[in-house]
């Protein structure tokens, strides 16, 4: 990469802090405001153990500023910022204020993490960088890495919402954005608990988890109220968080561990990405990763595997999204006769690969949910741990080890029914990209 003169650096570097935001509405440059999450700090604590807390930090912060005037700077981003000027992180100090200042944030929260015996102690700190001063701070003590994601989102979510920007004004109108997009301004809540208009608004309940014959324990899970996206994100949606610098382009090609050349070859066709034609269908070939970046800027988060599975099935303990009726080409798209003698069920569902979304209105869940079974199977944010028999509250099961990530639906290459059951499970390592998976995104409901 070509060095620029450092007379020349500093107005590129702020030029590009104001495209790397995620999360809010398009607001003016002349008066928008902007927030940094710095990565934590903590001894003998693996780094990228540290950077999920301060993604998840993030994650509340987000929430916390939709519909204000103050944005959130992806971690990925001010990392590139961070190594472009020759500075690295800091961990004592007023080096963390200074740090967030010359990389163009005008708030900045720290995080500082300790191991007392069993026990997780984080001290979280919220600055003003433009004079340093201190504006909050709290601590959060949790005995296991799950526990501490939970509060650290939620604590996140209060320090920044009581301390920074103004209250939300009420939403105006938005058009109807195109299904799996955003609307231009694209965390403008509609009217239903905060939802986005593209999302459905699953009120909370309990609901009995998993299925007694793939994913056991069934067991019973209560979920807080949660907006989810009506249909899977297309390629025309992921190209607008690109354009907007909040995501990279994806590579377009297909990726997982000891994958042969000849598989690279042979699948990365199927890639969505940069395919003409293909705007409305759901992107693929994007990593667990990738799928949270997104949705931060799209101002949500990957939804958890519970909230999945809840607005896939709602209460009555179906087996697919539609009901408890076999699979066929009116509900989803799986391999029917498209596919020759190996197929789901003897109809042609008319797309040999993936489909736009909102194509199988048929096959929607209790909640009006499309697309929750084939088309692709779906990243979600939890890892996969064995369930337990116990009854759950708003569970998360995310590890932060590289442990493999949940995902749910089944795709259009399947030709078993068990696989787009609402219950059944998958999982791949997060870094995976393939041809049969996408995502969609969800946000915590507002009161």
């Amino acid at each position: 990469m070509a060095v620029l003169p450092r007379s020349t650096r500093w107005p590129t570097l702020i030029g590009l802090a104001l495209a790397v935001l995620v999360g809010q509405p398009a607001i003016s440059q002349t008066t928008v405001k902007r927030l940094a999450v710095l990565e934590f700090k903590g001894e003998s604590i693996k780094g990228e153990v540290l950077d999920t807390f301060a993604d998840a930090v993030r994650g509340g912060a987000v929430e916390a500023l939709a519909g204000r005037r103050v944005q959130v700077m992806t971690r990925e981003n001010m990392m590139v910022l961070l190594k472009d000027m020759g500075k690295k992180d800091c961990s004592e100090g007023d080096c963390e204020v200074e740090t967030a200042r010359n990389i163009g944030a005008d708030f900045v929260v720290s995080g500082s993490v300790v191991r007392i015996d069993a026990a997780f102690v984080v001290t979280l700190k919220l600055h003003e960088t433009k004079g340093g001063s201190l504006l909050a701070t709290d601590q959060i003590e949790a005995k296991s890495q799950i526990e501490l994601l939970r509060q650290l989102r939620e604590k996140g979510r209060n320090l920044v919402a009581n301390n920074v920007g103004d209250r939300p004004a009420a939403p105006s109108p938005v058009p109807e954005p195109a299904p799996g997009t955003r609307s231009p301004s694209r965390t403008a809540p509609a009217s239903v608990h905060g939802c986005a208009a593209n999302q459905v608004s699953i009120p909370g309940g309990t609901f009995w988890m998993g299925d007694p014959d793939y994913a056991r324990p069934v067991h019973k899970v209560t979920l807080s109220p949660f907006c989810i996206d009506k249909t899977e994100v297309t390629v025309a949606g992921y190209r607008a968080c690109v354009q907007d610098g909040g995501c990279p382009p994806p590579s377009a090609t297909v990726d997982w561990k000891d994958i042969k050349p000849d598989e690279k070859t042979k699948w990365s066709p199927y890639c969505t990405w940069g395919k003409r034609g293909l705007d409305q269908h759901p992107i693929n070939c994007v990593d667990w990763n990738q799928a949270t970046t997104f949705c931060e800027w799209a101002g949500g988060r990957l939804p958890s595997e519970a909230e999945w599975e809840y607005a896939a099935r709602g209460k009555d303990g179906r087996l697919f999204p539609w009901g408890n009726q076999r699979p066929d080409a009116s509900r989803l798209n799986a391999c029917g006769g498209e596919c020759g003698q190996a197929r789901m069920y003897p109809g042609d569902d008319g797309w040999p690969a993936t489909a736009p979304v909102g194509s199988f209105p048929e096959g929607a869940s209790a909640f009006g949910v499309l697309d929750m079974a084939g088309n692709v199977w779906e990243w979600t944010a939890d890892s996969f741990v064995d369930y337990s028999d116990q009854p759950v509250t708003d569970p998360q099961r995310l590890q932060h080890d590289g442990s493999p990530r949940v995902f749910r639906g089944g795709s259009w290459t399947n030709v078993d029914p068990a696989w787009v059951r609402a219950g059944y499970r998958n999982k791949r390592d997060p870094g995976s990209r393939t041809l049969i998976l996408g995502f969609r995104c969800a946000r915590t409901a507002s009161n």
